[in-house]
């Protein structure tokens, strides 16, 4: 019986502690910019415009990588300049062609990207920044006058197509 009352007891106070800390301000999730927590400070003062990819997640696996306050959440952000990165690892692992490409060129900024047979331009770059180990279906790296033929693109030396499962 006393077993019982005590149960009781726990479950609302703790209870009760929990829509304290959730009243006190506690109820944020965890926040994490290019693989490191941040603190909303540290996002308060992140442009707008430096922003790739937001991912949001919850659940257990959540709370046993960063700990309880994860319940609420955690708040994946990745800059471009991080996923670009991320994606041209990934991409110079995945291919031969493009990794000598990447090595020829020095960087993809020349680079003609289509995913999923749209161009990636300013205003979509997202499709080619949640391209992952996951998602990734293929690649296929062509060159100038292939680019020219078949898409009409000029003044890009490489074009890089990718199929990704995102849509």
């Amino acid at each position: 019986m006393k077993a019982g009352i005590l149960v009781i007891f726990l479950s609302l106070f703790l209870g009760n502690l929990k829509a304290f800390a959730q009243e006190e301000g506690n109820d944020d999730p965890v926040y994490v910019v290019d693989s490191v927590v941040a603190n909303k400070d540290a996002l308060e003062k992140m442009a707008p415009d430096q922003i790739g990819i937001i991912t949001i997640s919850r659940g257990s696996k959540a709370v046993i990588k960063y700990g309880p306050q994860a319940e609420n959440g955690v708040v994946y952000i990745e800059t471009k300049v991080f996923a670009r990165n991320r994606v041209n690892n990934l991409l110079r692992k995945t291919s031969a062609e493009y990794d000598k490409a990447f090595q020829k060129y020095g960087n993809d900024s020349s680079f003609y990207f289509i995913v999923n047979t749209k161009p990636v331009t300013p205003t979509n770059e997202s499709a080619l920044m949640t391209v992952d180990n996951k998602t990734l279906r293929s690649i296929q790296v062509i060159y100038a006058k292939e680019l020219e033929d078949k898409y009409r693109v000029t003044g890009h030396p490489v074009g890089v197509i990718i199929t990704s499962s995102e849509e």
